[in-house]
């Protein structure tokens, strides 16, 4: 009798490979950092630093303490491993995206990064993964260009959202798992038109009905209410107390740092945000840290999902029915 034979491995070999060699398009002299936590899944940082070695590049690998919210700040000896790198990948189980640390690695150190926040190697062999990235590429860049020349947008839902916010001077960025520039990052998996509506500016209520970073999948809506950019009530179950609580007493919790949108079709709802938040035709609003061409700072970055949104720019519609239109 033989023995059944496992394809996983070569699977994730291969997407491991993509991400190396694609996402990242490392060269030669490359210092790259794959930067995990004690609660990363170390099949996927093996499988990445195995892609580094094929491609001739050297790898260094930093295991630091799992962080108690997303976001939050990482240590110094990141710090300083980050500040070394040329280019780096991130399989941590909370963000490291939005940590000062990281934002320092692009821009003062122009390092490019892909973000693989929270991904398992399951969630690398089906789903979002395997996108044909050209084509999300194309679906995210047209939207991106229709935001950054809206001055204003408008999020509605069937939970209850009713949202306005102004986007005069913002510009919306395009997350298609591409860092191939100094001090570019993006996702994997990917598929997002990504931006920060003008601070001070969003009114009324966001209802994420999805999942949410620490959260989970969403058993019960949370609203958000917003007043000049500032959560001033989130209401909900045991999950709403919990976001409030992540939030307590850190700096700027309460500000909306990001409002996006989905573009990835071959995303799944699989109860990491990571994912879920790639769905074409989802948006996704964020409290703490404002993203790129936000100012507002915070030790927090809380993503949350709206399942099924309407979204307008100048008053017409872009996205209904879980489709960019």
């Amino acid at each position: 009798m033989t023995s059944e034979i496992s394809w996983e491995p070569v699977r994730l070999a291969s997407v491991a490979s993509t991400v190396v060699n694609s996402c990242l398009a490392v060269r030669p002299g490359d210092q790259l950092a794959v930067v995990a936590d004690d609660g990363s899944d170390f099949a996927v940082v093996q499988a990445l630093l195995e892609a580094a070695a094929a491609a001739r590049v050297e790898a260094t690998l930093i295991v630091m303490p799992m962080r108690e919210r997303p976001g939050a700040p990482a240590n110094p000896v990141v710090a300083a491993a980050l500040a070394g790198a040329t280019a780096i990948v991130a399989p941590t189980s909370t963000s490291l995206a939005f940590t000062p640390e990281f934002g320092a690695a692009l821009k003062e150190c122009r390092a490019r990064a892909i973000v693989m926040t929270g991904v398992r190697g399951a969630e690398c062999l089906d789903g979002a993964a395997l996108a044909d990235y050209d084509r999300v590429h194309e679906v995210t860049a047209q939207l991106a260009r229709a935001m950054t020349e809206a001055k204003r947008i408008d999020v509605t839902c069937p939970n209850g959202s009713s949202f306005t916010a102004s986007l005069v001077g913002q510009r919306c960025n395009i997350g298609d798992a591409r860092a191939r520039e100094a001090g570019e990052v993006s996702g994997f998996p990917s598929g997002e038109a990504w931006m920060v509506p003008l601070e001070g500016t969003g009114e009324g209520v966001l209802v994420a009905d999805g999942s949410g970073h620490g959260l989970g999948i969403l058993e019960s809506p949370i609203a958000v209410t917003f007043h000049q950019g500032r959560a001033v009530d989130i209401a909900g179950g045991q999950q709403a107390a919990r976001l409030r609580s992540m939030i307590a007493g850190v700096a700027n919790g309460d500000n909306l740092g990001e409002l996006s949108i989905g573009t990835n079709p071959a995303a799944r709802f699989t109860g990491n945000i990571t994912e879920d938040k790639k769905q074409i035709g989802t948006a996704h609003f964020a409290l703490g840290n404002s993203v790129v061409g936000g100012r507002v700072k915070s030790d927090v970055h809380i993503d949350l999902l709206i399942s099924n949104p309407t979204v307008s720019l100048d008053g017409r519609i872009v996205v209904a029915d879980r489709r960019v239109v």
